[in-house]
């Protein structure tokens, strides 16, 4: 059978097969999706923190230096950087995480260290808080070398003393490489120490030692020397000498001398003081220069050189004239007596120079009148005389004997004066307060 419109003679063609038909998933069930709905969030969440470990790997390496520290970066156990540019000072930094590089931080800051048992007698709990006359007479025997710490001397006498010493990182890479940690450290300088002071005081008296006088630039340079030698990259600061003392034995006997001497120091210190008093209010400022003239002038005397002498008389004569010696003025007694000399002087002169004057006035009347210039003079001479604080005594006439009685005006202007002297005195004490 053809459809109206095919080609006659050719055969209808076949219907394309239609492909089978697929079956739809099976919905899932809530408790399905649920799982499958947290499983999804469980992975987002797991790279977030993949993520986040990532990154707090990478930048795992930050690092900050404090002000009394530095650092060192190692990569894979090398040192990073030149050898002048190794040490990282204070701030924040950068670097890779581990195991790629490593920081290592060095403390710069200083240490003390105490040496109170190496040269010091062993002292037991209950001898620690005994005044030192109780622990003499409880150590009056022998040393014991495996107990008792000591110092030899130069003059070979044993002392004990104890020391505290201040010691510091200075190089820290040498530090690092061939030391490593502070307390290593601490234990190399109390060695180094100990070998420096036994050689500096091995060149010292027991008398300077036990009176603290101590070389200590040359322990310093000696513990520094060793230190230096073992590339240690440390420093000595400084050294001190806390405690010093001679062996229980003779204590006794050594603050004797030590007493007898501190009394000669303060005998000597107090006659160089009263000596300085003394000069200074002698001639002040130029008592120094003064007194290098004075003991001058005596030498050449007993030298018996003239000419020396003579100098150096005119030389004191020139500074007296001026009251200076060069540059330095004369003060003090000196300068008071002279200034005092010279103004009775100069008063002397004047009254002279007056009285000169007025007879000279009085020449040409006395050869006219000379009875009336002298009855004058004695009139004068009278008032002078009777004028001021001056009693006046009455005689009865007709009697050898002379009764005499006090002014009374006078007496009462005497006592009248006195009372006002007392009350200006007490009116300027109250003042003064």
């Amino acid at each position: 059978m053809t459809r109206s419109g095919d080609s006659p003679g050719l055969p209808a063609k076949a219907a394309a097969p239609r492909p089978p038909a697929v079956d739809a998933p099976p919905a899932l069930d809530p408790a399905q999706q649920s799982l499958a709905e947290a499983l999804r969030v469980s992975f987002a969440i797991l790279k977030l923190a993949m993520l986040a470990l990532l990154v707090a790997y990478a930048f795992s390496g930050t690092f900050s230096v404090g002000s009394n520290e530095v650092a060192l970066r190692l990569r894979f156990g090398d040192y990073v950087g030149d050898p002048g540019n190794r040490v990282i000072e204070r701030g924040t930094y950068l670097a890779a995480p581990f195991p790629f590089e490593q920081i290592v931080k060095v403390d710069t800051r200083p240490t003390t260290l105490v040496l109170e048992r190496e040269f010091w007698f062993e002292t037991t709990s209950q001898e620690s808080g005994l005044t030192r006359g109780q622990l003499q007479s409880r150590r009056a025997m022998p040393l014991h070398p495996l107990r008792d710490g000591s110092l030899i001397t130069g003059d070979s006498n044993i002392a004990h003393a104890q020391w505290t010493l201040t010691w510091r990182v200075d190089d820290p890479v040498a530090f690092l490489t061939n030391v490593g940690s502070k307390q290593l450290a601490a234990d190399i300088v109390r060695l180094v120490a100990q070998q420096g002071i036994v050689q500096a005081v091995a060149q010292l008296s027991a008398d300077d030692l036990l009176r603290g006088i101590v070389n200590r630039e040359l322990a310093v340079g000696l513990m520094q020397e060793r230190l230096h030698a073992m590339r240690t990259g440390l420093v000595i600061d400084q050294l001190a000498l806390d405690k010093v003392s001679a062996p229980m034995r003779v204590a006794g006997s050594f603050d004797a001398v030590t007493t007898a001497e501190s009394d000669r120091a303060g005998r000597i210190v107090s006659a160089q003081q009263e000596r300085a008093r003394i000069l200074g209010e002698t001639a002040g400022e130029a008592s120094g220069k003064m007194l290098a003239l004075v003991s001058g002038y005596e030498q050449a005397i007993e030298r018996g050189d003239a000419r020396a002498a003579e100098s150096i008389q005119a030389e004191l004569d020139a500074a007296l004239a001026a009251l200076r010696v060069g540059e330095t003025p004369i003060g003090g007694e000196v300068a008071r007596v002279i200034n005092a000399a010279k103004t009775y002087r100069t008063q002397v002169v004047e009254r002279v120079a007056s009285e000169a004057q007025a007879f000279r006035q009085l020449l040409p009347q006395y050869e006219k009148n000379p009875r009336l210039v002298l009855s004058k003079l004695w009139e004068d001479a009278r008032e002078t005389i009777l004028t001021g604080d001056v009693e006046t005594f009455y005689t009865v006439p007709g009697q050898l004997e002379l009764q005499l009685n006090r002014d009374p005006k006078l007496q009462k202007e005497r006592q009248k004066e006195q009372l006002r002297s007392r009350k200006r005195a007490q009116e300027e004490a109250h003042s003064n307060r």
